[in-house]
């Protein structure tokens, strides 16, 4: 079925509205506060969601263009793309970083559905995620070859000198496992058992949360306070998650600690997002159900 790039692009455009809707996410942006953050709110990603929009269509575009080319060809050419909509996200949030990682993550699914599609091959979830790992080969290696040596590292390579974590390029890279092992799986599993939406996906992020090293939280804190995220997070889940109307009250006392704590998972958050758009390309005509 050939799917056209506005429509990929609209996909890529209600993942990340529905993740930042998406409540009670501890720490994170969502319908109830700003989690642990003082220069975003809801309101915020909604005006970054917008900017972005066509954006994630110009992703699509190139990626039909380049049907049945070298993957590799293709993350040379959206490049430019990424930075203009890097760029038009901020002018929309006034210089806030709200979509840095999902520009990068949902701009090559964006470009991979879209040279997928016009190759008339399903974009299952594990089809895109080999097309991106593929598109992306190398990134890592290229990306921190000599920060060891680097005067003033970001964050990103900071943590890659001190943990070996790669973050958002490495999920790239290697076809986003932690989204095919442990969120999407849970997400079409309860979506399909015909749970709420909101519930559905919180209960994805929750698997995220309890078994990902954020290299968000490891930027503002350390591998300590990353283990403290995980092994709360999995308290709630082996009560049920989301999934028990009772933890709610458990997941929105995890959001005040986590606040007080100054810990916000967005890496988490961004994988959720990934996650929504993988499932949202391969099942077009879901319906929400509140």
């Amino acid at each position: 079925m050939i799917i056209l790039p506005q429509e990929i692009g609209r996909l890529a455009t209600q993942a990340i509205l529905y993740e930042a809707a998406v409540s009670p996410k501890p720490g994170l942006v969502d319908r109830r506060n700003a989690g642990a953050h003082k220069d975003m709110d809801v309101f915020t990603f909604l005006a970054s969601a917008a900017a972005l929009s066509p954006y994630f269509v110009q992703f699509a575009h190139l990626g039909m263009e380049h049907v049945n080319q070298d993957p590799k060809t293709l993350l040379r050419a959206i490049r430019k793309v990424g930075i203009e909509a890097e760029m038009a996200m901020l002018r929309a949030t006034a210089g806030v970083n709200t979509h840095k990682g999902a520009i990068f993550s949902l701009g090559l699914i964006c470009a991979a559905a879209g040279s997928l599609a016009s190759a008339d091959i399903d974009l299952e979830p594990q089809t895109i995620a080999d097309y991106v790992s593929d598109m992306t080969m190398g990134i890592c290696e290229r990306e921190y070859q000599g920060v060891d040596v680097k005067q003033n590292p970001t964050k990103g390579e900071q943590i890659y000198l001190k943990y070996g974590l790669t973050g958002v390029r490495g999920e790239a890279q290697a076809g986003f496992p932690n989204v095919m092992k442990y969120s999407y799986p849970v997400l079409k599993r309860c979506l399909l058992q015909k749970q709420s939406g909101n519930i559905s996906m919180l209960q994805a992020y929750l698997h995220l949360a309890g078994n990902v090293d954020d290299t968000n939280v490891l930027g503002r804190h350390d591998m300590e306070m990353s283990n403290y995220v995980k092994a709360e997070t999995k308290r709630v889940l082996v009560l049920g998650g989301a999934l028990e109307q009772k933890n709610m009250v458990l997941l929105e006392e995890m959001d005040t600690d986590f606040i007080n704590k100054n810990i916000s998972p967005g890496g988490c958050a961004d994988l959720l997002a990934v996650t929504l758009f993988l499932f949202f390309l391969a099942h077009p005509l879901w319906k929400y159900k509140v």
